[in-house]
């Protein structure tokens, strides 16, 4: 069985690569993901998950990408398990838990600029979105009723395994027998990071210089090859 680490927030491709090159390493895309799943060539996998989620959209992509995978999938929350995270999951056929693991289902959040009508339109599309969310909790079904779910996520909270396993958003807790239940757990969340225009310009210049210094050495190459020839005739 082969094992696909999700660590960390979950980012677009294209910023993980300028994030990466500033030095974050916790940062898992879809990129990641789709090598891991083509490595492991339909052998079962387990995906291994200590992440406090990201960009709802990676969520779900990679959520697809498990789904249609040919092997047997299996979840596996080791440490936080949040937002986004959690809609990865789903993709699985099975989901775990380790015992004390922090798990966190809320509502999307998002920014808006104008008026008073732009700020209704954000909140429908919030509304909206939550609403996705709950199509793909309630996808597997066996859980709580849709207003549970609803009042969960309100909530934006961290629970326990048990209590996660109790809404029906886990199946498994491992290491821990049935009739036990597992530690409760607190931590204070931690901010996003923040990618900032300035981080995407130094990136895209450094991006730049290295494709400048590959065409001179490529440059460099052929005039050699040209001399080689020219020696020889």
């Amino acid at each position: 069985m082969a094992e696909i680490a999700l660590r960390g927030e979950l980012w677009d491709n294209d910023s993980a690569d300028v994030l990466r090159w500033w030095g974050w390493r916790d940062i898992t895309a879809p990129m990641d993901i789709a090598a891991a799943l083509e490595a492991a060539g339909g052998e079962d996998i387990t995906l291994l998950i200590n992440s406090p989620g990201g960009d709802m959209a990676v969520g779900l992509e990679i959520r697809s990408m498990l789904r249609r995978y040919p092997g047997n999938t299996t979840a596996l929350f080791q440490g936080f398990g949040a937002s986004a995270a959690t809609l990865a999951a789903t993709g699985c056929r099975i989901i775990q838990s380790e015992p004390g693991a922090l798990l966190c289902y809320h509502n999307p959040s998002g920014g808006a600029e104008g008026d008073f009508r732009e700020m209704r339109r954000a909140a429908e599309a919030l509304q909206n979105a939550r609403d996705c969310i709950l199509e793909v909790y309630t996808a597997r079904g066996g859980t709580k009723t849709r207003e549970e779910l609803m009042t969960l996520m309100d909530k934006d909270i961290w629970i326990t395994p048990t209590q996660a396993r109790e809404y029906g958003l886990i199946d498994e807790i491992v290491g821990v027998p049935v009739d036990e239940e597992d530690p409760a757990a607190f931590v204070a969340a931690s901010g996003r990071i923040r990618l900032t225009a300035a981080m995407r310009e130094r990136y895209q210049a450094h991006v730049a210089d290295q494709r400048a210094q590959a065409a001179r050495e490529e440059e460099g190459r052929r005039a050699l090859a040209r001399l080689r020839a020219l020696a020889e005739f």
